[in-house]
């Protein structure tokens, strides 16, 4: 058994002598050739010979020296703590490769799904700018022109005013055509359409007296249609807020939802505030106007008989009537009410009758 170790010790120079020949290129040494001190490049002969020494011996390149290892007996004493940090090295080598690779594939991956992102972005920027390049540009107008459009009155044609399906009303209205109240039922708040007509007060039912329809109008308390006519024919009121509370000071009351209208012009004319003031509803012992501003829009005395109409900062209206000073026909207030309690608030204001004013 003595020509064992010559047998492995002949394998070991065999194998160091087929990997220096075949595998020199993946030796660890650079592949530059190098520069003498008189920075004359040397031949790769030259570089050769001074860096084998011995031709015969074995191969320092990292794989030659990892088969060396392998094979040479771990009785030799042949350096085994070199082998073993050469090995060690290595393993250390590829696990720091692989996790390069594995961060550079997630890099590479985010970084693609950073450029997908950015390209949607792009599309849907540029998808905008042409929408809004090919919208109409809305042009800014000014308070001024603001305040003038809204003094505009609203005409409500026949057509879109017959489209509504008219609540019911508790009796038949002396002063409005099914034309005008469908035209007055479009402009109304959302609030109250929908509801029935209750007739709060009448002057030919409840007597006239100014003091009467301020009572009555607390029956039904929010908002309330006023009607006048005058003695030529026009129809003209607004919308108020009930209850009707009458006071001594110059106090208004009512919301920007009120409004005044007319039909002098053969169909309904709408007059919404313009924002000028909040001089809506002015209830007095002796009188009941609307809007304000220099002149009211609508004027009643207090025997309700006499009235006046004129230009009106709150609403921007011309005057409703055929002149400014005109003589009352008839005045009708009108409530609205719930279909649930229509028949209660009926049967009250039926039975309910005219009294004294205390104010």
């Amino acid at each position: 058994m003595g020509y064992m170790p010559s047998l492995r010790s002949k394998a070991v120079h065999l194998v160091s002598d087929l990997t220096t020949v075949i595998l020199n290129p993946i030796s660890d040494k650079p592949s530059k050739p190098p520069v003498d001190g008189q920075g004359v490049k040397t031949t790769e002969k030259e570089v050769s010979e001074e860096d084998s020494g011995d031709p015969d011996g074995p191969d320092t390149s990292s794989f030659t020296a990892f088969l060396i290892s392998l094979l040479s007996p771990s009785d030799s004493g042949s350096h085994p703590v070199e082998d073993l940090n050469e090995h060690h090295a290595e393993m250390v080598d590829t696990a720091l490769a692989s996790e390069i690779m594995e961060n550079s594939g997630k890099k590479s991956l985010l970084s693609r799904g950073k450029q997908s992102l950015g390209r949607a972005i792009h599309k849907a920027a540029r998808l905008s700018g042409l929408r809004q390049s090919s919208e109409p540009k809305t042009k800014v107008v000014n308070e001024s022109k603001l305040v003038e459009h809204e003094m505009k009155p609203v005409k409500v044609p026949q057509e879109v005013a017959s489209q509504f399906s008219l609540p019911d009303m508790s009796e038949p209205s002396l002063l409005l055509s099914e034309d005008l109240r469908n035209a007055l039922y479009a402009a109304l708040p959302a609030l109250v359409q929908g509801r029935n007509w209750l007739l709060l007060y009448s002057t030919w039912r409840h007597g006239i007296s100014l003091s009467t329809l301020y009572r009555r109008s607390m029956l039904c308390p929010g908002y309330s249609l006023l009607v006048v006519g005058d003695q030529k024919g026009a129809v003209f009121g607004g919308l108020v807020e009930a209850p009707l509370c009458p006071t001594n000071r110059k106090k208004y009351q009512g919301t920007n939802r009120s409004f005044v209208f007319t039909n002098l012009l053969s169909h309904a004319v709408i007059y919404r505030p313009t924002g000028a003031n909040h001089y809506f509803t002015l209830c007095s012992t002796d009188s009941l106007a609307l809007g304000g501003g220099g002149h009211f829009a609508l004027y009643l005395d207090g025997d309700l008989l006499n009235g006046s109409s004129s230009t009106s900062e709150t609403f921007g209206n011309s005057c409703l009537a055929h002149s400014e000073d005109f003589e009352v026909k008839e005045v009708e207030l009108w409530g609205f009410v719930y279909a649930s309690k229509y028949d209660e608030m009926v049967t009250l204001c039926r039975t309910e009758k005219p009294g004294i004013c205390r104010w």
